[in-house]
Parts: C-alpha cells; structure tokens; sequence
C-alpha cells in the first residue's frame, strides 16, 4: 500500500485505482513506466484546436464545448462506439441502472446517491427534471432539442428515481433520455432570456471530476480536481487539466514536440508521423465515428430559388415570421426538377466510381484511414458487413455516362448533354486543409473524364448557409455518428427543405420507407434487416460520394499514464484515471 497525503485527503491504495466504471475498465491497464502505481497530482495540459464557443452546452455549437462539458457535468450514462478496444453501447455513470415499464414507454433511471455539485447540493432527479425544461425550452433554443421530441414528460419518484414517459417505445429511448449533460436545478434562477449575456466560466457549477477554474488567460480553459466526483471521491489523479487553444496544427505540434503540452488534439497524418519518430511521444489512434463525402445536389438549384420565393411570399401573406419549406414539397420538387447533372443515378454512380478514394486515403491520409461503403459505419450491427464499396472503375464510369446522354460531341475535351457541358462548382470549407486537398485530387480525377470541376473554397461562416440555401451544384461534408442509427434525420424526405439535414434532397420512396420503419422497429435483428436493405438501395442510388473515414490522431507525452481509455468520439474519455508520471 502506498499513502498520498499531498493535500490530506487522499490515502489510496493500489487496487483503488481500478475502482472504475464499467465504461472506462479500460483505465486500469497496468502502466508501462518503472513506478506500477499512479502518482496523485500534477497538471495536464492539452492543446486544442479551438475555444470552446459557450460553457453551457445548450448555447454551445463547437466540438470543444462538450469536451469540457464532459469533464465538468454529470450524464446518466456514457455512449462508447466500438473500435478496437472498447465494446460498443451504453455504460452507467450517473445512473447505476435503469429499466422500461408501461409497454416500454416509461424509462426509469436510478440514480447514484454519491455526487454533489460545487455548490454542495447534491445531485437529485430534480436536476435531471430542470434539465429537460432546458432542453426543451423555446427561450434556450438547443439546436439538438428534437432528440427529446418523442420525451412527454419527466418526473420524480423521489430524489434518486427519475422518470421518462415516451409517447411511444423505440430503439433510441436510453439515447435519446441520456443526451446530453445535467444542469444543476439552482439555475432556474436566472430566466432562460437571460442565459445569453451570462458568464458561464464563472456561474456554472460543476459536478463531474474536474470543475472550472480560474485562468487570466482567455486562451487557456483550466478545469480543477473537484472534491466530490460521484463515480469515486478518490478521483481524478490530475489536480489540474488545462485545455490550450491552440489553432494553428504546426503550432500545436511543436508544442508537444517541445514538451509545452502533453496532448496534442487532432493531429494530421504528417505530423502524426513526426511524433511517432520520438521515443518520448506516442500516437493514439481510434477510427473516427464520422465519414466525409461528396453531396449531389439532386434539386434543380433554380426551381428550389423559385419555390422559397413562393414560399416567402405565402408567408408573408399569412402573418408568418417563421417560414420554414414544406420537407415533402421540396422533395416532390427534385423529382419533378432535377439537377441537370446529378439527378441521375447512373451519373452519381459514374461520378463515384471516376474518384480515386483510396489513392485519397493514402495521400491525403497518408493511409490514416479507409473508404467505407455506406454512412452506416462498421462494425455498427445495422451495418451490412458483405457491402463493399464501390471500386476504382474510370472504365465503367464512362459507360454510364454515356448511357446517360453525356458525349464530347465538340471535340473540346469536356462532356456534354443537351447543349451543357458538364461542369459544375464543388465547395469545400477553406479551413479544412484535408478537404481542400481531397477536392484537388477528386477535380484531377473527373478531368480524365471529361469533367470540368472548379473547386470553390469559402469561409465556414459562408460554407453552412450555402449548402442550406439549395445554392450548389456539389460540396464535400462530413458527418459524425452515434450507437443510434439516423438516417431519417438525413438522408429522407422529412429531412428535406430549410430546417433538414438532407442538403442534396435525394429521397428515394422505398429507401425512406425502410429507414422510418427501421427507426420504429424494437427487434434489434429486425431492425438491422431493415437498414441492411436501406444501405442497398444507397449503394445503388449515390446520393453521397463516401469518400473516406479519416482516423482520430492523438499525439501524446509518454509520461501520460491511462489514455488507453480515449475514445473515438472522446480524445479525454476517462481523463479522471489518468496520470503523469513526474519528468524523467
């Protein structure tokens, strides 16, 4: 046994350390350094690429927000996607169990008595219940408040018991109660019209392992060990975690390289393969739960200008200051115009087989990735494991282009079709280097076959608006995903118009009935049936170009002990165990 007594509360033995959750077991794997047993204090530091945009994750947009939101706020449970160390679905935090009655309706969670907020209440169901007045809030406007669309209500047994009523039973009750942090109950409080105008880094209280801290540096968000974490008071190791903006990746890599920070966030390949050259460094690498692609915009870009046109103008008659497009409008609009080029399967699929995805992979990537077949990502059981992607096939892609009406009839080097030559504009963000190089070698690729592409870089500030206006012929995105399976949300005719997610407006009448009854089925192996054949009749329409899922790259100091609990959608999963082994 060894006693730590630096601020004379911690006695710890060894076997302490593995007093851990089921979803971070991993955790406990014995470090690899001379000492066998984790040291107690010190300061971590990790560079980010990006600030936080809010501390309250309801106001937040930014990928940065929920990673501090993870350290500092209690979740009933933990999502962990699967890779190659860690099972897939959802693990106790908060909540010790949980269970459905009422015909699966009614979802009850019990809750851990254990945990207290900085403010020394202890966290209750009142919480959970304040929470879901958040999320819900019209005044709060949480851009991800749909999740709960199907929530009816939230009550309390007592203290520990909270209780969710569903409207109806469905595959993604646990998920959809579990998303996202609890707030603390002492905010109601402050009115919700005045969330906006609050200074959360100082006004949030805190109930995970760590709570914020103070830092004259608005660069440098630094989060303390708190005192009370519910999962196990003799957590975290860390006294202190300190997250560094840092935007520039050559900047943040020499600060690993320089031993100014211990982690370095989103590395690119190349300078994942400097840090892998050092004996003191290592690389952490976890498959990426998200893809990027090509978007085909399937909706003739002018007759969707003149429906909104129309549809302000309606809106404007009937008093509406909220004008949101008619979802299954707009996708009778892209049967009945399509665009020019890309309304044809045969042309998307043409266009997918003319790129070269995996030469991308491997230079673009520099092989830190691979080229899945469908947006359902492996090794997901909704997944179909024996869909493969589509090859390399410039041959083939010509004859379905020709079959398509598309000739050099001018002798000028480019196709065309009823008088148009096959060119179009592809956007990409430009700020997003791997993108920018993808769309270069994608625009060499399509000139081979007689496709004019001219890639169009804007501003994430011009990027988003564009895509949601309708006003493009093609865009690379890319998309993160989850246990729960959404491509309702989507890729379907309700995902359609203003306020969807389906940018390109394919919709496909079969495809979007197995994606809806998909959704709805309980049976789990019904269910992967139902996306098996949805992922069929993707594969053969190509609303996407699935062009690669990249690897998360994670540069780390090789005095850091426990980062095998990192996750593929967590860099900082389970930092609570970690430690830092003192300078040698």
């Amino acid at each position: 046994m060894r006693t730590v007594d630096r601020h004379g509360v911690r006695t710890l033995a060894r076997a302490g350390a593995c007093l851990l959750l089921a979803a971070v077991a991993a955790a406990c794997s014995r470090p690899e350094s001379d000492s066998p047993e984790p040291a107690a204090g010190g300061t971590l530091v990790v560079g980010i690429p990006a600030a936080p945009d809010s501390l309250n994750i309801y106001l937040a947009r930014s990928s940065a927000s929920l990673l501090v939101a993870n350290r500092v706020l209690p979740r009933l449970a933990e999502e962990r996607l699967p890779d190659d160390r860690h099972e897939a679905g959802l693990f106790p935090l908060l909540a010790e169990r949980w269970e459905t009655e009422d015909d699966g309706r009614t979802l009850v969670f019990h809750l851990r008595r254990s945990g207290r907020w900085t403010t020394g209440d202890p966290i209750t169901c009142e919480d959970v219940a304040f929470t879901f007045e958040v999320q819900t809030s019209e005044k709060i406007a949480w851009r991800a408040a749909s999740i709960k669309r199907f929530v009816e209500s939230v009550e309390c047994r007592d203290d520990a018991t909270p209780v969710f009523h569903f409207t109806r039973a469905y595959p993604g009750m646990v998920m959809d109660a579990n998303d996202l942090h609890i707030l603390p109950r002492s905010l109601r409080e402050r009115p919700f019209d005045t969330w906006r105008e609050i200074d959360w880094n100082r006004e949030l209280p805190a109930a995970g392992p760590f709570r914020l801290g103070e830092s004259a540096d608005p660069q440098e968000i630094v989060l303390e060990r708190h005192d009370a974490y519910y999962a196990d008071p003799q957590l975290p190791w860390l006294d202190r975690l300190v997250l560094r903006v840092v935007p520039d990746p050559a900047a943040r890599l020499a600060q690993l390289l320089s031993g100014d920070i211990h982690l370095a966030l989103a590395l690119s390949p190349d300078a994942a393969a400097q840090v892998a050259r050092r004996a003191d460094l290592m690389v952490v690498r976890r498959p990426r739960p998200a893809y990027t692609y090509v978007g085909w915009n399937v909706l003739d870009p002018a007759a969707y200008r003149d429906y909104r046109a129309a549809r302000l103008r309606w809106c404007d008659r009937e008093g509406r200051s909220h004008c949101p497009d008619d979802p299954e409008e707009v996708a009778r609009l892209a049967r009945e115009h399509p665009h020019p080029l890309f309304g044809d399967a045969r042309v998307r699929k043409a266009l997918t087989l003319a790129i070269d995805r995996e030469t991308i992979v491997d230079t673009v990537l520099l092989g830190e990735g691979e080229v899945p077949a469908s947006p359902i990502l492996a090794p997901l059981p909704d997944h179909d494991p024996n869909l493969a992607p589509w090859p390399f096939d410039p041959d083939r892609a010509k004859a379905l282009l020709r079959d398509a009406g598309f000739r050099d009839s001018d002798g000028d080097g480019t196709l065309e079709k009823d008088g148009r030559d096959f060119a179009f504009e592809l956007l990409v963000q430009a700020g997003n280097r791997t993108r920018r190089d993808a769309a270069v070698m994608i625009q060499r690729d399509l000139a081979r076959l007689g496709i004019a592409v001219t890639v169009r870089p804007v501003d994430n500030s011009a990027f988003y608006p564009l895509i949601a206006r309708r006003e493009m012929d093609a865009w690379i995105g890319g998309w993160l995903t989850s246990l729960r399976t959404d491509i309702a949300d989507l890729l379907t005719a309700r995902a359609c118009g203003s306020e969807g997610n389906n940018f390109g407006s394919w919709s496909d009448p079969e495809g979007d009935r197995l994606a809806l009854e998909a959704t709805e089925t309980l049976d789990p192996k019904r269910r992967a049936e139902l996306w098996h054949r949805w992922e069929a009749v993707f594969h053969a329409q190509q609303p996407y170009t699935i062009l690669f899922r990249a690897m998360r790259l994670t540069g780390v100091s090789r005095r850091v002990h426990g980062v095998e609990s990192m996750l593929a959608n967590d860099d900082l999963a389970g930092v609570e165990h970690w430690w830092l082994e003192p300078g040698r």
